[in-house]
């Protein structure tokens, strides 16, 4: 079951954005969590998590830890750990006119920075179309087709695509930076073609 978090620019809160990534990374398990923004809050963010340390520094810390850290040594790890975590699974979305191509079970979800970015073959080939610009949350359905925006990260929601492990169903969900879900949504598949000739 693959999971893909979705967090709209942050602007210059390094702290919101360390928020919803840990949300979508810790609490929702996302495999990867795509940032729409770039800006002084991924500077800080990034900046912040590789000064605590590389992975081989973490690692050195677990084992020291292990032995003999004291329960308030092994948390301060831990919390180190969790950031690396939260860092390798962040992506940011590269500029125009490059776009993100995400798939989920068989759909294809496209991200980009800014709607006008998105053009007729985008919409031809992908289910779910992403984009950073949104004003506040956004969902809309056109046919097989969404368009979402989670809009600035200082409305405090985030969206995350999650396929289902059952029947590989895809739906986008919005969420709260506490984890509490405002809507789910299913995405439909491509299906077939049908070509009618007189």
């Amino acid at each position: 079951m693959r999971r893909l978090g979705l967090i709209g620019p942050a602007d210059a809160d390094p702290a919101a954005l360390q928020a919803a990534a840990r949300l979508l990374v810790s609490d929702m398990d996302a495999d990867a969590v795509l940032y729409l923004g770039a800006d002084a809050a991924l500077n800080a963010f990034i900046a912040g998590q590789s000064a605590r340390g590389g992975q081989g520094v973490v690692e050195h810390r677990i084992a020291d830890v292990a032995e003999s850290g004291s329960p308030r040594d092994i948390s301060r790890v831990l919390r180190v750990l969790r950031g690396a975590r939260i860092l390798a699974k962040l992506r940011v979305v590269p500029r125009p006119p490059i776009r993100a191509v995400e798939m989920i079970a068989d759909r294809v979800v496209l991200v980009v920075h800014r709607k006008t970015d998105i053009n007729e073959e985008d919409l031809i080939n992908a289910s779910v179309l992403v984009y950073g610009d949104g004003a506040e949350l956004q969902f809309k359905r056109f046919g097989p087709r969404c368009f979402f925006s989670p809009g600035p990260l200082e409305g405090g929601k985030v969206g995350l695509l999650e396929e289902s492990s059952e029947d590989g169903a895809v739906v986008l969900k919005a969420l709260e930076l506490d984890g509490t879900m405002l809507w789910s949504e299913p995405v439909h598949g491509r299906g077939a073609k049908v070509m009618v000739s007189p």
